[in-house]
């Protein structure tokens, strides 16, 4: 099932019902910290509807808990609910008419919720990444903006629930910049999920397409308790294809628009055009 939440806070969200069914459905954990990432991009097909720069809810049978103890490895990672996932928008060029920032109108996210799951707060954030970083360091900006967050009710059936922040027509992000460099053919920025609840009932869900996407997350530990750093860079699967694949249940809609830097050039040359002609 799939049902529709809308979110109060820095902006509106809302809950639908809907139907999935999945023969897996799998809480899945990181492989081990250090595990070499790549950003190949897996997926891309037809462009999604008019509005939506972005698409991946394709849903697999898999879930992740960023704030999940997890006990297989050594030393044992303790449950901490600050802990933050994030996920590459990658955004094909040929969608951005040639500008390299977007005013986002909504954002979604899917949390796949098994039979008896307990309600959760859900905080999305929005980020951006940069190309070249010296280890440990990663391409992930921090600190993200929070876009909002919603109180997703506990779960008497399995369900994903579609947590929507903002409705599509106002702008509740605006040039947000991406990075046109990171993944050869697209413009990206990251978006970002934290759960209240870390018992893994409750997990966003990872998703096969439509959109491409790199095998490849990112984790915000700001108390340290998964990792020796602020951040790092995982992956559920280093096979080709990778199963599954690191790519979350996100869909965004806006508009391209130019970076502030560009249209700051352009009035420049306006103005040169201008006192020319004078």
């Amino acid at each position: 099932m799939q049902r529709r939440i809308i979110a109060a806070a820095s902006a509106a969200a809302l809950l639908a019902l809907g139907a999935f069914a999945s023969a897996a459905d799998q809480s899945v954990a990181p492989l081990p910290a250090g595990t070499p990432v790549n950003l190949t991009v897996y997926g891309g097909g037809a462009a999604p509807e008019g509005g939506l720069l972005y698409s991946n809810i394709t849903q697999s049978g898999f879930r992740y808990t960023p704030g999940q103890a997890n006990t297989t490895v050594v030393p044992n990672i303790p449950a901490d609910p600050a802990r933050v996932a994030f996920d590459d928008v990658p955004i094909p060029v040929a969608r951005l008419g040639g500008n390299t920032a977007i005013d986002i109108t909504r954002v979604t996210v899917g949390i796949r919720q098994l039979a008896g799951a307990p309600a959760t707060a859900v905080d999305v954030y929005r980020t951006s990444f940069t190309t070249t970083v010296t280890t440990p360091d990663t391409q992930l900006d921090l600190p993200a903006t929070l876009l909002g967050s919603a109180n997703v009710p506990a779960a008497a059936a399995a369900v994903t629930s579609l947590v929507t922040i903002g409705d599509g027509t106002s702008v509740i992000a605006s040039n947000v910049p991406l990075n046109m460099t990171l993944i050869n053919g697209f413009g990206t920025f990251g978006i970002g999920v934290r759960l209240s609840d870390t018992g893994g009932a409750n997990g966003w869900r990872l998703t096969t397409g439509p959109d491409a996407n790199a095998n490849v997350f990112w984790l915000h530990d700001p108390n340290l308790t998964s990792q020796a750093n602020p951040e790092g860079s995982f992956l559920f699967s280093n096979t080709t294809p990778p199963n599954p694949l690191a790519a979350f249940y996100i869909e965004v809609e806006g508009v391209a628009v130019p970076e502030p830097a560009s249209l700051s050039l352009l009035g420049l040359a306006a103005a040169g055009m201008l006192r020319r002609r004078r």
